[in-house]
């Protein structure tokens, strides 16, 4: 009988495309917490009311995390590779946007921020290990 080998990398894809999607969601659904949250700030603080940044980040989450579900199911190509170092990109860029810019860098002492930063760099982390 063959011994079936445990695959952590593939629980991980689907995770994180679960993440992606049900933030997504939320984004659309007028949640301010996670990413929509993000969004909103980024986009305050060049003169918008939130709405639009939320909206391109929304549907960017809920297409990413659709993809990288159907990578798990059919073969997607190079478009699986390319996705998920976008994914890893774009997590890099977020951790800077949410971590330093926006005044947050002044709550380093915090321990709200190093909770935050533990967070955001698990999910970096999964991000490397699934781009492999």
């Amino acid at each position: 009988m063959a011994r079936r080998r445990f695959d952590i990398t593939s629980i991980l894809v689907v995770l994180v495309a679960a993440f992606l999607l049900l933030d997504g969601i939320l984004s659309f659904q007028g949640s301010t917490a996670g990413m929509s949250g993000l969004a909103h700030k980024i986009s305050r603080s060049f003169g918008g009311e939130g709405n639009t940044v939320s909206i391109i980040l929304a549907v960017a989450q809920i297409s990413a995390g659709a993809l990288l579900l159907l990578s798990r199911i059919v073969s997607i190509g190079t478009l699986d590779s390319i996705l998920r170092v976008g994914l890893f990109l774009f997590w890099l860029a977020v951790m800077v946007m949410s971590l330093v810019l926006g005044g947050n860098i002044d709550r380093v002492t915090t321990l709200l921020w190093w909770k935050d930063l533990v967070w955001y760099t698990i999910i970096l982390a999964i991000l490397w290990k699934i781009k492999e």
